[in-house]
């Protein structure tokens, strides 16, 4: 299997660089443009029309590709909010960036970028990006006001599992585990971080909007970068973990949580911030999903229906609990006493080989056997991990 990945690093754009960028940028609005005026939907329908145009910016041809997709992404975003009835502007991109696939190379260390016909503008790697892209494909580059982003890409041997690992993201935790075993990872700083910012900026009140906007970005950049830094340890412990162990990771899904208070629904303001603003849970999982594959490790993320009641059902007997104290669960059937999280991981995970058994496919290695002794064990060996 092939697997991607993206290694970042900061730099400061010359002023050649800086034009190229605004005139990347150009292109992207203008085609922009284009597609809502005359009502253009396919990539090709988009190229067809705006490719002899973009000559008029003057810049390399390698660019013109990616400034459609581009323009193309956004378009196609905006398009579905309104399909949906969301609230939804026209798109247009502020922020000078540049993309490409073609016509950059890496030369001695340094990122060399056409500006113009056998004109390059190069810039330095850094020592953690050049061990990074030393042994693999480098596809892709993307400039930003401040930042070069390198996609880079490696065959890797696919991992043979012999059993599942269900994933359980919560407020404060995230709980990965199955009938054998469970770790159960604190993000409680996260809320943290997030709440404490969110104060900070309450407190600010300047008349000036550029300075306030400024200032804000500072903090709000501090705020990404530990909260990002928090979601890199406890992904890759997730997935160190589960390469060791050869286990399949699986995710629940989670989508549309943020929907479930909105204003005027009696909640509270501080309601409503924890469950839209204050953990990312689609960081963790992209961050898992990703390092998984570049390990060769599958990961599969159920839908509504299969995950439907992971927290509330025994993981022993099936029953539906009761909430005894706190986050412990009680069965009445069985008599399982079990913190909720840890129920829930353990349902993710089975219920993935389920669907697999209903199917007839079964999951590589030994783990059809093992799950039918998964079964018969659940019980006792849950006493003992609790």
């Amino acid at each position: 299997m092939y697997a991607f990945k993206a290694v970042k690093q900061y730099f400061y754009p010359s002023d050649n660089l800086k034009v190229l960028m605004h005139k990347f940028t150009d292109m992207v609005n203008f085609t922009i443009n284009i597609m809502i005026e005359k009502n253009l939907t396919s990539r090709n329908s988009v190229s067809n029309e705006v490719y002899h145009k973009l000559k008029e910016y003057e810049i390399p041809s390698y660019y013109y590709i990616e400034a459609i997709n581009k323009a193309v992404a956004l378009v196609k975003t905006y398009r579905k909010r309104l399909k949906k009835k969301q609230k939804a502007t026209v798109p247009h991109v502020e922020k000078p960036m540049l993309s490409t696939y073609y016509g950059f190379k890496i030369v001695g260390g340094n990122l060399m970028i056409p500006i113009a016909n056998r004109e390059y503008e190069s810039i330095p790697l850094n020592a953690y990006v050049r061990d990074a892209t030393s042994m693999v494909k480098v596809h892709s580059f993307a400039l930003s006001a401040y930042t070069l982003s390198l996609t880079i890409g490696r065959d890797v041997d696919a991992i043979e599992c012999t059993t599942t690992v269900g994933v359980d993201r919560n407020l404060r935790n995230a709980t990965v585990g199955n009938e054998f075993h469970h770790e159960i990872y604190d993000l409680s700083n996260v809320v943290e971080i997030k709440q404490r910012y969110r104060k900070k900026e309450s407190h600010f009140h300047r008349n000036d909007r550029r300075i306030r906007e400024k200032i804000l970005s500072k903090y709000g950049k501090r705020e990404r970068n530990r909260v990002k830094q928090i979601m890199h340890e406890t992904s890759k412990a997730i997935v160190s973990n589960a390469s060791t162990r050869k286990e399949m990771i699986v995710l629940e899904n989670i989508r549309g949580i943020n929907k479930i208070t909105k204003k005027g629904d009696g909640k509270g303001k501080d309601y409503r911030f924890l469950l839209k603003n204050a953990f990312p849970y689609g960081m963790l999982a992209s961050q898992v999903m990703y390092k998984a594959s570049w390990e060769g490790l599958p990961v599969i993320e159920l839908t509504r229906k299969e995950t439907r009641n992971t927290s509330r059902m025994c993981s022993v007997c099936g029953s539906l609990t009761r909430i005894e104290h706190g986050r412990i669960l009680k069965c009445d059937s069985c008599g399982l006493e079990i913190d909720r999280d840890v129920n829930a991981c353990i349902n993710i995970a089975f219920r993935y080989r389920t669907c697999l058994k209903r199917s007839h496919k079964g999951l590589p290695g030994e783990a059809v056997k093992q799950s039918k002794d998964v079964e018969q064990m659940a019980g006792s060996q849950i006493s003992t991990d609790i």
